[in-house]
């Protein structure tokens, strides 16, 4: 969201700008009210409401989703359920679900007690051979795993977002397609790499069905 950690309600902007140009641009050191930005040339005007604006945009710590759900201010991650055999995932999408809010810097994220949870389970783990060489050796694999998760507002007690099948995959290799970075800064040579990159897609889409459809 572009203006995300932007907390100035939007309807003060036209007031605080008014304001602000009544200060600077009107001659009261002389006892009168002549309106010096009428002297001031084209440019330079647009030049001083940019600044004017910057500064304003600058003043806050207040987002445009808190008008839509001011009582959110925390959140808390609940380490996943696993109904797999891959005991490390739950640990790793507890760790980067945490540093994705972290880096949002909309909600703080807590311990417990938080205006909202966080919840779910890794449900299944999956992972086949995607290519082979002219040997029949294999070449790429594909690694799919599938999560229930579920954002639940606690104070109002409903559910902000669920998904209980939600299947993300990533594929990993010496194929072409594979050692190619997939967009988040991983090569993807190893399945440690592939469930790397399916947890950051699951934090994205996270993100994107909670904070920030706000």
């Amino acid at each position: 969201m572009l203006f995300h950690n932007f907390r100035i309600p939007i309807f003060l902007i036209s007031f605080r700008v008014n304001s602000w140009l009544n200060f600077f641009l009107f001659d009261t050191e002389n006892g009168d009210s002549t309106f010096l930005f009428k002297k001031v040339p084209m440019m330079k005007k647009y030049f001083l409401i940019s600044i004017i604006f910057l500064c304003i945009l600058g003043c806050g710590h207040y987002s445009f989703y808190t008008r839509s759900n001011p009582h959110l201010k925390t959140v808390m991650i609940a380490e996943f359920d696993n109904d797999t055999e891959q005991y490390e995932l739950p640990g790793l999408v507890t760790e980067y679900l945490t540093e994705a809010f972290i880096e949002d810097n909309r909600l703080d994220v807590q311990g417990d007690d938080a205006d909202m949870d966080i919840r779910g389970t890794v449900r299944s783990y999956h992972r086949i051979v995607n290519a082979y060489d002219m040997q029949e050796n294999p070449l790429e694999w594909k690694v799919t795993i599938v999560f229930q998760i579920e954002a639940k507002d606690m104070v109002r007690d409903e559910v902000i977002w669920q998904n209980n099948n939600m299947s993300l995959s990533a594929l990993y290799g010496t194929g072409t397609a594979a050692e190619e970075e997939d967009g988040q800064g991983i090569e993807l040579f190893s399945e440690e790499d592939a469930q790397k990159s399916i947890i950051y897609k699951l934090c994205d889409a996270i993100l994107s069905n909670t904070i920030e459809k706000w």
